[in-house]
């Protein structure tokens, strides 16, 4: 995988920024509680018990940096749709750049979040009796501060890059998850188009008697050597002066060339249709005109083998296959 996908799919999300900012919240207690207990238990007496308490850290804590959120992602997103960022290289140079690209993003974002969280922050703290000029001094003027920046610069920075390394991580593994399913899709139809075409690919068998021809041949494939009947290849062929037998087992390399092969093997079965290839006559599928006097010759393989004969040679193919074949349509 070269590249990854872009979707932001969490990012979207906005359950997303809830799920981040509760987890975040949830560990901030739980530390500050196993390091302060004595404090802590005292910041409860004073709300006047647990249930009080927990009202106060969700309406001062985290429904005001909820709204922080919310909009330091909707930031992130817009900046992917301004600067169209779809895709990334899947190497680690290529999201550090990513990554980087987005830090002047969560860096200005506290001019932005910070008159709406203050704004949330003075209704929940102030309800039911609320002084405008209260809150423009001490929500609004008061807080653009450097002091204030900095405090949010960190939480900002964290919650923001662990809502874009989780998106990557859900987009990475998404589209791992679907190249995986496209390629076992791919096989499995590779897999019913071999037995598919195994079922029409009937060799001729070997006869019993005594024959002036060759009936077997002995074969290297991927796996190991084996042992099979010349009428079980498709077609026999030279690649870089490699001789090999195609099988519906898979490609063979073996040692006899095509012109030994040409005098050993029967020529009712087997027809040499160019200089380096012999076909199998129940392996043929269909041929047809091509273009400037050539013909295209259709295999039944899995993947409906091609070659590509000079009009020639096809003249004395068609004289072949007409010997005891019925006559095949161009």
């Amino acid at each position: 995988m070269k590249e990854i996908r872009l979707t932001r799919s969490f990012l979207r999300n906005p359950l997303s920024s809830v799920m981040i900012l509760l987890g975040l919240v949830l560990l901030m207690e739980a530390l500050s509680w196993s390091i302060g207990y004595s404090i802590k238990s005292a910041k409860m007496d004073q709300a006047g018990g647990a249930l009080p308490y927990i009202g106060l850290l969700i309406s001062r804590l985290f429904i005001p940096e909820l709204v922080t959120l919310f909009i330091v992602v909707f930031l992130l997103n817009s900046f992917h749709e301004l600067a169209k960022i779809r895709y990334i290289p899947n190497t680690f140079k290529g999201i550090a750049t990513y990554e980087l690209s987005l830090c002047p993003v969560l860096l200005i974002a506290f001019v932005f979040f910070n008159p709406f969280t203050q704004t949330v922050r003075f209704l929940t703290e102030h309800f039911p009796i609320y002084s405008f000029q209260d809150y423009w001094q001490d929500y609004i003027i008061k807080t653009y501060t450097w002091s204030i920046y900095f405090t949010y610069l960190f939480p900002v920075l964290l919650i923001g890059y662990l809502a874009i390394n989780i998106s990557l991580i859900i987009d990475s593994s998404k589209q791992r998850r679907s190249t995986h399913e496209a390629t076992q899709a791919q096989i499995t139809e590779a897999e019913q188009k071999i037995a598919a075409l195994s079922a029409t690919f009937i060799p001729r068998p070997i006869p019993v008697t005594p024959t002036p021809y060759l009936t077997h041949l002995k074969g290297k494939g991927l796996t190991g050597e084996m042992t099979f009947t010349v009428n079980e290849a498709y077609f026999y062929t030279v690649e870089d002066r490699i001789y090999y037998a195609e099988l519906t087992k898979g490609r063979f390399q073996i040692s006899k060339t095509i012109n030994e092969l040409e005098k050993e093997l029967d020529p009712d079965v087997f027809f040499r249709i160019k200089r380096d290839y012999i076909i199998n006559r129940q392996a043929v599928q269909s041929f047809s005109y091509w273009e400037n006097g050539k013909y295209i010759v259709r295999l039944n393989t899995p993947d409906v083998y091609e070659i590509v004969v000079p009009r020639n040679r096809m003249n004395e193919f068609k004289d072949w296959l007409q010997l005891t074949l019925p006559t095949q349509n161009a």
